[in-house]
């Protein structure tokens, strides 16, 4: 129910010529609240509101206006408000804006948002609990509602008034849970009731930016101990919480500016889906899930290797019998071949694999990238006829091959994972595949990886007992440790972990509310490549093979770090070929694709 500013003043009761915080402001003296009425000045040690009234009367915060009674509160309760000029620097000072946070305090939070926005937006509301109204002072910043009653009287002029606010260019805050943080049994961690879908609804009838913002902090153990026995000791030790929160430390962390509610990946997703994925976000401001790659002492940089003649590696690929040419487009076409064939081609892939791996913080420093798996390993690459150069190329390990050659050094990755027998490199010929590249030239361009995988088509059609690839994709130290935890978190089924575990694992603390997401949603990648894009300060999404690769129907089993390789993440994955859909095979693998399904070695 509105509470309007005259109806509070009207109400409150006098004390030395003072007003006087009780709880008679905030109910009326008739029909059944009438006792209630009558016993408010019990009621009003009972739950702290005396102890509160002579902070507020000692203080002098009565007749204060409100930007200089938020100032006055947190220097009064001592509140150290821990938060960036660059984050809020993202808020927009004109212009119609969400702000929305989680609730764990109850009350201090929304004068803390209050403090600190309104130096921005001086046309800042609040959509609060009404049990705020009991500070006069504050109600020009507030719009009130009853969040324990979601149909109660008066809570959609609220909303309304909300979205009358934002269309006339204001800024919203929000506590779309309504109610306090609490543990929902004693093994639950506290975090917030389920939040309310007109974050969403808001959102897209204005079509205006989001801002999540993460607040750190508890209330006191025993309120959460009260909370398990009666959900509504909480209400009424809030006030006591506010008492007990002078010389906290509040962490207050703002997201990036979610613009594109109407993205492609959110499309089709329920309003309550969609302030859910908010709510995500929101918690994965907190600062305590900051991770930060183990400083790389980077090797002193030597000078790229030099270039190997145009005319040497054009001889060498005339060389090569026509049946290891896999494809073609334009100027480009596609090759494999052993290192013994052309070992000069091999020279330039690995000058070019050290120069485009250091664009990513992943080079060795060396003047190439190698070792002896090169010599032991296929090579598929794409040479530029017109301009005779390498402009891609992909390493492919036969499993098979490897595995029983004593004199090879056997399989990449088993320096990075610990594979058993149920892994399926064990149990059939796989293609292991790793140390790709394209130039950044062909990167922009869908050419050159579709040209990768035509080539692996090919491959595979002229050595049909590889029915599996298998794999990592380099999840570049340039991505947020805690991006890496996402794409891991929703692409590794744990099915899909038998068989293999990383010799150094990627570890992350994973937050409650993921799991609660996925719990409630399940995994979606477009949903990941949208949070992710949110996540990373400049706003990529995901690799590019992680996408090409689960569009072939992978399985992606482990996050294991290579220590090989500049210590980078790599996500493991297998794509077994036969199940791939019919569309990508054709792509491929050309109209004749049924042959390669149709081959049994038996």
């Amino acid at each position: 129910m509105t509470v309007k500013n005259s109806a509070i003043k009207h109400r409150l009761k006098k004390k030395n010529g003072n007003y006087q915080l009780s709880i008679r402001n905030v109910i009326a003296n008739k029909g059944l609240l009438k006792p209630v009425y009558w016993l408010a000045p019990l009621i009003d040690r009972l739950v702290g509101l005396k102890q509160l009234d002579n902070m507020y009367q000692d203080n002098q915060f009565e007749g204060l206006d409100k930007a200089a009674f938020t100032k006055k509160f947190i220097s009064t309760f001592a509140l150290d408000l821990q938060v960036s000029a660059q984050s809020l620097a993202q808020i927009p000072k004109t212009g119609p804006a969400i702000v929305v946070a989680n609730h764990p305090f109850g009350g201090v939070e929304g004068v803390a948002l209050a403090h600190l926005l309104s130096d921005i937006r001086p046309d800042i509301k609040i959509l609060a609990n009404r049990g705020l109204s009991i500070f006069p002072e504050l109600a020009p910043y507030f719009i009130f509602t009853n969040p324990l009653k979601s149909n109660a009287k008066g809570n959609s002029q609220s909303l309304k008034a909300c979205l009358k606010h934002l269309k006339s260019d204001g800024l919203v805050v929000l506590f779309p849970a309504g109610r306090v943080s609490y543990p929902k049994d004693k093994h639950s961690p506290v975090s917030d009731h389920e939040w309310h879908r007109m974050v969403a609804m808001l959102a897209q009838k204005c079509k205006c930016p989001v801002f999540p913002v993460h607040i750190g902090g508890q209330n006191r153990p025993i309120f959460y101990r009260m909370g398990l026995i009666y959900f509504r000791f909480r209400l009424l030790m809030l006030i006591r919480e506010m008492i007990h929160s002078q010389g906290k430390t509040i962490p207050i962390t703002i997201g990036k500016a979610i613009n594109n509610m109407t993205h492609k990946a959110l499309n089709n997703k329920s309003d309550q889906q969609l302030t859910d994925l908010t709510r995500l976000l929101t918690y994965l401001q907190d600062p305590a899930l900051v991770q930060h790659w183990p400083e790389r002492v980077n090797p002193e940089m030597q000078a790229i290797a030099p270039a190997i003649s145009p005319d040497v590696m054009a001889e060498e690929i005339a060389q090569l019998p026509e049946s290891q040419h896999l494809a073609s487009f334009k100027s480009l076409s596609t090759y494999y071949a052993k290192r013994a064939q052309v070992p000069n081609i091999i020279e330039e892939i690995r000058r070019l694999r050290e120069a485009n791996f250091r664009l990513v913080d992943e080079g060795s420093g060396q003047p190439q990238d190698g070792d002896d798996f090169d010599d032991s390993y296929v090579h598929l690459f794409i040479f530029d006829r017109d301009n005779k150069q390498i402009v891609g190329a992909y390493r492919m390990g036969q499993s098979d091959e490897l595995l029983a050659d004593k004199q090879s050094n056997g399989i990449y990755l088993a320096n990075m994972f610990n594979f058993n027998s149920e892994f399926i490199n064990q149990q059939a010929p796989c293609l292991e595949m790793g140390r790709s590249f394209l130039i950044a030239e062909q990167q922009k361009s869908f050419h050159g990886l579709l040209l990768l995988f035509k080539g692996i088509g090919a491959f595979a059609k002229q050595f049909p007992r590889y029915r599996t690839l298998y794999g990592t994709v380099s999840l570049s130290t340039q991505y947020q440790p805690l991006s890496v935890m996402l794409i891991e978190q929703f692409l590794v089924a744990p099915a899909h972990r038998q068989g293999v575990a990383a010799k150094k694992p990627f570890a992350h603390k994973v937050p409650y509310e993921l799991n609660e997401y996925l719990t409630q949603y399940g995994s979606d990648i477009d949903v990941l490549d949208w949070l992710v894009s949110q996540i990373e300060p400049d706003g990529k999404g995901l690799p590019v093979l992680v996408k090409q690769y689960h569009q072939l129907g992978a399985k992606f089993h482990c996050v294991a770090i290579d220590p090989n390789f500049a210590n980078t993440p790599g996500l493991l994955l297998s794509v077994h070929l036969p199940d791939t859909p019919e569309k990508l095979l054709k792509l491929y693998l050309g109209k004749d694709y049924q042959d390669y399904l149709n081959f049994s070695e038996g």
